[in-house]
């Protein structure tokens, strides 16, 4: 590509530039145009201008990491590792949930990244598509980052978000370097005969993180491992706890390259329902628990953090799998609870929320 935009310079030595045009990303501007500054004069007025241009393209590639795996399979314990292995790079994180509220947003480890948060639901549902190209235009024009990690809500369709990366006023920014999609090994196989979205995770990633291999019987771990490969028969997935791996791998991962599109379909969004329920107070352990034994048994996933008497809890379920930790630092006495599933009624689900709290 590099030799091709200075074939007309004959009388050079493309390999050269070429060599420093490469190395203009990890080096400096300076340091890749050195050789032609020692150009004759009618050389460097033809060369110098274009030339640049073209490496300020290059830099301005933001090399982003997408993060994707169905409601609960450990995106947000996998993000927090990757804030840590690239503290040097101003990086800034971009995530998105299927709830009005943010919890996921709190529940990060210090550091010096930016965080944009869109809370209006599924990162691939119509209405908030808008939202979402504006939001990465903004990143990449305004905050310009060296890194961009986004994390897509558990019922995102990947294939809609290449679409839209793959947009003119994106891809001219957006360099997508791996889509890392994380399968939870107790839930999976009762839900991808149902639902699109962690199908389409799958076909589209570049790495597969079987999480929670600790959590269920090697032969169910085997069963999950046959289903993704009858998904995608090449990808490469690792078995993982707490979403733990050798991150260098990501430095050997490349995207396939997304064609350039003027537009992008409607999509298919799963027909799955969240509940926001907030209110100031605390339940007692005898509300808590039968506000939990009125829950539908559609439920997909629930998350937030409520209080039970003068205690603060952080309440992470999968399913039929609840659990429960005391934190500190939340707001005092404020109950945050996003609910996701099937058939869930709003108002008899937020009138039994607001009952069980004192």
């Amino acid at each position: 590509m590099f030799s091709e935009q200075l074939r007309g310079f004959r009388k050079l030595d493309v390999r050269v530039f070429s060599a420093k045009i490469q190395f203009s990303h990890f080096g400096s501007m300076n340091q890749a145009i050195e050789p032609i500054d020692r150009c004759a004069d009618s050389w460097r007025i033809q060369i110098r201008k274009p030339l640049i241009g073209l490496l300020t393209k290059i830099k301005t590639m933001i090399p982003t990491i997408l993060l994707t795996g169905f409601l609960g399979a450990g995106k947000t314990t996998l993000l927090n590792r990757l804030i840590q292995h690239y503290r040097s790079k101003r990086t800034v994180l971009l995530i998105n949930e299927f709830g009005k509220v943010g919890i996921d947003g709190e529940l990060l480890v210090p550091g010096t990244y930016q965080k944009v948060e869109l809370n209006k639901g599924s990162l691939f549902c119509i209405c908030v598509r808008t939202d979402f190209i504006f939001e990465v235009e903004r990143i990449a024009t305004q905050l310009r980052p060296e890194l961009l990690i986004i994390e897509a809500t558990g019922l995102a369709d990947t294939s809609e978000m290449e679409g839209m990366l793959a947009l003119p006023n994106l891809s001219d920014h957006i360099e997508l370097k791996a889509s890392i999609c994380l399968v939870d090994c107790q839930n999976f196989l009762k839900i991808k005969d149902t639902l699109r979205a962690p199908i389409t995770q799958i076909q589209n990633a570049d790495l597969v993180l079987l999480n929670k291999v600790d959590l269920v019987s090697e032969e169910q771990v085997k069963q999950v491992g046959s289903a993704v490969a009858a998904i995608s028969p090449q990808v490469l997935m690792l078995r993982t706890r707490y979403a733990e791996f050798d991150l260098s791998i990501l430095e050997n991962i490349q995207h396939p390259k997304i064609a350039a599109t003027d537009e992008i379909g409607e999509g298919r969004p799963d027909p799955v329902a969240s509940v926001t329920l907030e209110a100031e107070g605390w339940f007692t352990p005898e509300s808590w628990e039968r506000f939990k034994a009125q829950i539908p048994s559609s439920l997909m996933r629930v998350k937030g953090f409520i209080f039970i008497e003068q205690q603060g809890y952080y309440v992470d379920g999968t399913m039929d799998q609840w659990m429960m930790r005391p934190i500190d630092g939340v707001q005092p006495h404020r109950n945050r609870l996003v609910l996701i599933g099937r058939k869930l009624n709003e108002d008899d689900i937020e009138q039994q929320f607001l009952s069980s709290v004192f």
